[in-house]
């Protein structure tokens, strides 16, 4: 596996493959080459030359981890990256000239990670851009099948020209929901190459909410959201319908669980800012929480929805295809357009009816336990895996 970030480094895409290569190395040899295992903030050339340092291999969940670097006498390709940076060139990073950055990384790298896994019998790259670059090559050079799973945003990231041409070249693309295989057929990748498989979380567990609820003093409803405050993910637009909410449904607290910036006063509305906790508290406050709420203006299988349903938690979230088609999918929770104002009708008219929460909580419990877990996405893996292999296309063999 080939990624450009693996854990300890905290996300959703890196607590997924976690979670999947511990499960799979269960009984199959597992390898991650990953470019990084920190937090550190996106840069143009921090998946590239300027890497904050490479990390000692280690071993987690029985997964070799090690570091996807150059060797020394291929350096001087990583150099073309810099083109990312310079004032002329940089506004094209992006666009054709990525076909020739894929190729410098590629060529950079791929030696590194050939060694690192000589043996393979599948290159899967988690990433749409230069790590997948470096493992379609290595694929190629090992003469075995490459797969991808590039979580693309659609017009926001990881749907450049280059990376569309790299999911076409793939001999299978994974993807997590119905709207996200219709994307890459979109850009002309094969339907029989595209496999929809979910995503995993192995849950939360329960009682914790109760306890949590004393300590911080939350006798009534709880709106709880949980993630990096990015600004996609929202922040903004929950804490503009929070005074409505508070206005329909007195009393409401809402907590904010992850790292990012402070939360600024809002008058008459009572906000808790969890910041970053450990896996303890972050399952507690879902087990507390009436309901969680992520009004993203881009995701594609968020966890922390799959975490919430664990616990019997319904959502709200925002109305964009991929959360619309999760909730429409498994009766967990409602989806609701990106404004302030249709965000809060939805929490407050959720927050107002209790039976109708247990249902959907439940409903989304039920889908999570039969659909999600860690062990039933790992298997889906495994039959895509299994299924490249036996196809031994010729174009394989290149």
């Amino acid at each position: 596996m080939v990624a450009a970030r693996v854990a300890p480094a905290v996300g959703g895409v890196e607590n997924l493959l976690r979670d999947v290569a511990g499960e799979l190395a269960r009984e199959h040899e597992v390898a991650i080459v990953s470019v990084r295992n920190d937090d550190a903030p996106w840069t143009r050339l921090g998946d590239s030359i300027d890497v904050p340092g490479a990390f000692a291999p280690y071993v987690d969940r029985g997964v070799r981890v090690t570091a996807l670097r150059a060797p020394r006498n291929r350096r001087v390709l990583h150099q073309a990256q810099r083109l990312q940076t310079l004032r002329v060139s940089r506004r094209f990073a992006f666009g054709r000239m990525r076909h020739g950055l894929h190729w410098s990384y590629a060529a950079a790298t791929s030696g590194g990670a050939v060694a690192a896994m000589p043996d393979a019998d599948v290159v899967h790259a988690w990433s749409p851009d230069l790590p997948a670059a470096a493992g379609l090559r290595a694929a190629r050079s090992l003469g075995v099948p490459f797969v991808v799973s590039p979580f693309v945003h659609p017009n926001q990231w990881g749907d450049g020209v280059a990376s569309r041409r790299l999911f076409r070249r793939a001999d299978r693309v994974i993807a997590l929901l119905d709207v996200d295989a219709a994307f890459h057929r979109s850009v002309g990748v094969r339907p029989e190459r595209i496999a929809v498989i979910g995503s995993a979380s192995d849950g939360v567990s329960p009682g914790g909410g109760p306890g949590l609820r004393r300590e911080r003093g939350i006798p009534g409803p709880l709106v709880v959201f949980l993630g990096a405050r990015r600004a996609y993910k929202g922040v903004d637009l929950l804490l503009a319908a929070a005074p409505a909410v508070e206005a329909a449904v007195p009393g409401t607290t809402f907590a904010f669980v992850g790292p990012g910036d402070p939360l600024p006063l809002i008058d008459g509305v009572r906000l808790i800012d969890a910041g970053r906790v450990g896996e303890a508290e972050r399952a507690a406050w879902l087990d507390a929480a009436d309901l969680l709420c992520l009004p993203s203006e881009a995701e594609i299988f968020p966890l922390s929805v799959l975490e919430s349903w664990s616990v019997g938690t319904p959502v709200v979230v925002s109305d964009i295809p991929p959360l619309r088609e999760l909730v429409e999918r498994t009766g967990g929770g409602v989806a609701a357009g990106r404004t302030p104002e249709a965000m809060a009708r939805a929490v407050a008219e959720l927050l107002a009816d209790g039976s109708r929460r247990a249902r959907l909580g439940e409903a989304g419990r039920a889908a999570w336990r039969s659909r999600y877990t860690t062990a039933a996405i790992a298997a889906r893996h495994a039959e895509v895996y299994a299924a490249v292999c036996a196809e031994a296309r010729p174009s394989v063999r290149r």
